[in-house]
């Protein structure tokens, strides 16, 4: 990127801008590739062989970067798309681009470079893992200049973005997919998609559909439904998993990592109907110490279940 790219019209530096517009509190989301890694604990490494765990280890964190960049590219090319109808928000309109402090050229280079930056070194890690972050670009643009106003597509879209992340990650490693794989984190995806447009709809009430044309389509009722049938799939399928699936052992100990998941979702949705009901939904997600140590306490039990029983 050239200097006259990166400095604004006053003289300032936009760098600043484009990283906050990058939106990098978001990255955890891509942590989702590693999923694949944790649950082949004790099938296709074991922690006491280094050489069994070392590759898999960096190509899912090589991942996981390239993952970081190419949503951060969507994340741009969105804003850009957005910039007039987030002006218009009560938070959204102190985002770089809306607010003019990253200039729209400057925005849209940045993101051209983050694509094709990332996607050589992905196919050169994995074909799969290449042609399913490619397609994650491909279709984030299309949702981006006009797929997000049909109505529950631009839900099923978003889900799409963190399947394609389980997806990857299993592809990056080699590890079989396993159908649970796509169950739940499906009906995660939809359940936090959801949430996200329910949040919306509820803050910025008879305005909502000049800020998301798709919201003119929905009702409160409809999305606290979709909500709560969302969330109550999301964990019926992941307490399924930890009992039917043959890839966890068969003395049902995986369902010890059920009250971890159930408090983190809980906790959600009270930190969305209460005290933190103003912010982002993402930003509740990655930045509450309650459900981020249930994260870190569902991660530590699945893995010594695995590999205590293998």
């Amino acid at each position: 990127m050239t200097e006259a790219t990166t400095v604004a019209a006053g003289g300032r530096s936009v760098l600043p801008a484009l990283v906050v517009a990058m939106r990098p509190y978001q990255w955890p989301k891509n942590l989702i590739v590693f999923a694949a890694l944790i649950f082949s604990a004790g099938d296709a490494w074991v922690p006491r062989e280094a050489d069994t765990w070392w590759p898999l280890l960096w190509r899912s964190g090589a991942l996981f970067g390239l993952w970081c960049l190419v949503a951060s590219a969507t994340y741009l090319v969105n804003d850009i798309q957005d910039r007039e109808a987030d002006r218009l928000h009560p938070r959204k309109r102190f985002r770089p681009i809306a607010s003019g402090d990253l200039p729209v050229p400057t925005a849209a280079l940045a993101a051209g470079v983050l694509v094709l930056v990332a996607l050589p070194p992905a196919f050169a890690l994995d074909p799969m893992a290449g042609g399913v972050l490619a397609g994650y670009a491909a279709l984030m643009t299309a949702y981006s200049f006009g797929l997000k106003r049909a109505p529950v597509l631009d839900i099923l879209i978003l889900c799409t973005g963190v399947v394609g992340r389980a997806v990857g990650g299993a592809a990056a490693i080699e590890v079989d997919i396993s159908p649970w794989l796509y169950v739940c984190s499906s009906f995660g995806a939809f359940f936090f998609a959801c949430s996200k447009r329910w949040a919306e709809y509820r803050q910025l009430g008879p305005e909502a559909a000049r800020h998301r044309p798709s919201l003119a389509h929905y009702n409160g009722d409809i999305l606290a439904q979709m909500l709560t049938i969302s969330a109550a799939s999301v964990l019926l399928s992941y307490s399924l998993y930890t009992i039917e699936s043959a890839r966890v052992p068969s003395d049902g100990s995986m369902a010890l990592t059920i009250p971890f998941a159930a408090f983190a979702l809980f906790r959600y949705l009270l930190l969305l109907n209460g005290p933190r009901s103003t912010d982002a939904p993402d930003r509740i997600l990655f930045t509450d110490p309650q459900i981020i140590i249930a994260g870190v306490g569902f991660t530590i039990t699945a893995l010594a279940v695995l590999i205590g029983h293998r």
